[in-house]
């Protein structure tokens, strides 16, 4: 097109009619703009695609590992549900002279007392996005405010996780100094023997030791609880808002 506009001057030019020759150049020059304007959309439009596509991926990882954490997170949660109503039961008992309880059921009680969290969420996802400077790329601002307070939520649960794993350290070195840790854990893997010497657990029901580290070590789990609560719903309204459809707005 422009070679034909090209010629057409060069006639119009022989012929000496400058009017029509200037018409005809300005009019190449419009062609001209006129394709680098489409070029320039065309590509905007490519690098727009990519971005999105980018973005996309990004997010659906992000809520894929998301909705991996949840899953834990409901099963740990259990966990610390069981062992706050084992370590209540056996607060129940602590002190009592006439327990008319099995000392199986003692047993099984403390394994489960002292049945730490073991909630480890994954962050590969969510430190890359971080550390390469993509959570600027978010577009939903409510997503970042979220993951912001996922981030200080976490780093509170881990100080919570090291109290109780301290307090739960205290049971066992107790139990191991009065008890039998042998017969718990033949309550846990019926494969192995229970103790052969004459001690039962069921005993350290009268320490107050035993019972004031039970009571440390209750504190400690209800206080996980309630941030695995908060947590939980943290983390479906990340996996809400990361869901791919509704990553612009």
């Amino acid at each position: 097109m422009i070679k034909f506009f090209r010629k057409i001057r060069q006639n119009l030019l022989s012929e000496g009619k400058t009017g029509k020759y200037f018409k005809y150049a300005i009019g190449e020059i419009i062609l001209v703009v006129i394709g680098i304007l489409i070029a320039l959309s065309i590509n905007n439009w490519n690098e727009n695609r990519k971005e999105n596509n980018a973005l996309k991926t990004l997010t659906e990882n992000l809520n894929n590992e998301f909705q991996k954490n949840l899953e834990e997170l409901e099963t740990d949660l259990t966990r610390v549900k069981n062992s706050i109503t084992a370590t209540n039961t056996l607060l129940s008992y602590t002190g009592s002279k006439n327990i008319e309880v099995d000392n199986t059921i003692i047993d099984s009680l403390i394994y489960y007392a002292i049945s730490n969290p073991t909630w480890n969420p994954s962050s590969y996802v969510l430190n890359d996005i971080k550390n390469s400077g993509k959570l600027s790329t978010l577009k939903n601002e409510n997503l970042k405010l979220l993951l912001y307070d996922w981030d200080r939520l976490y780093e509170d649960i881990l100080e919570w996780h090291t109290g109780s794993t301290n307090n739960t350290n205290r049971i066992v070195y107790f139990v191991s100094e009065k008890g039998s840790l042998v017969n718990i854990d033949y309550y846990n893997n019926k494969n192995e023997k229970d103790t052969k010497f004459d001690i039962e657990n069921i005993d350290l029901l009268q320490e107050i030791r035993f019972e004031n580290d039970l009571e440390n070590s209750l504190y400690s789990l209800i206080e996980i609880e309630k941030r695995y609560d908060k947590a939980r719903v943290l983390l479906r309204r990340i996996i809400e808002l990361s869901n791919s459809n509704d990553i612009t707005k």
